[in-house]
């Protein structure tokens, strides 16, 4: 909605996207498996919110693909998952609001923007071939976002980015068409 109404350019236009889903994802991995969850690398990719999606043909442990260590100790890769997704539910079912994750996400981000730190994170950023923003990991420092990474996703993973992408669209044109009564071009 910003970068419609402003015209900011959209490489310095970034949200939190999934940083805390995927924080939240490498804490259940990391507990499962009971080792430090910087021990735990990968990404949730979409939307922050219903069609988000571990995609786990990013996630590493200790170096070893997570498809791998779940193979070789039984570990359910989609009761992880939903582990991982449940992580703000059970955080707001306690308190009733979920504001120091995102904060600390917020802090993070605009820590690594103002130091210029270069750091490769999942952010929400724009995306031609989706047309739309979505969270997907990028480098980011002072300039906003300097390079988008390329994953290798399986089939699986690209279908779902892809429906998160149409929702992310359809959620944003709908809204901007309520708000000025025009169609987005």
């Amino acid at each position: 909605m910003y970068q419609h109404f402003t015209g900011f350019p959209k490489n310095r236009v970034i949200g939190t996207g999934t940083l805390l889903d995927s924080s939240r994802m490498r804490r259940a991995v990391s507990s499962e498996l009971g080792i430090d969850p910087r021990s735990v690398g990968g990404y949730n990719l979409g939307e922050h919110g219903n069609s988000q999606f571990t995609a786990w043909s990013t996630v590493r442990v200790l170096g070893q693909p997570i498809t791998k260590v779940a193979a070789e100790r039984n570990i359910d890769l989609a009761k992880l998952d939903e582990v991982a997704r449940a992580g703000g539910y059970t955080v707001f079912h306690g308190k009733r609001y979920t504001n120091y994750g995102i904060a600390s996400a917020a802090v993070r981000l605009a820590n690594i923007i103002i130091s210029d730190a270069r750091t490769e994170i999942p952010v929400s950023n724009f995306h031609e071939e989706y047309g739309t923003y979505l969270s997907y990991p990028a480098i980011v420092g002072r300039s906003g976002i300097i390079e988008q990474l390329k994953l290798d996703l399986t089939d699986d993973e690209k279908q779902k980015l892809q429906t998160s992408a149409d929702y992310i669209r359809t959620r944003f044109e709908d809204t901007v068409s309520s708000m000025t009564g025009s169609k987005v071009e």
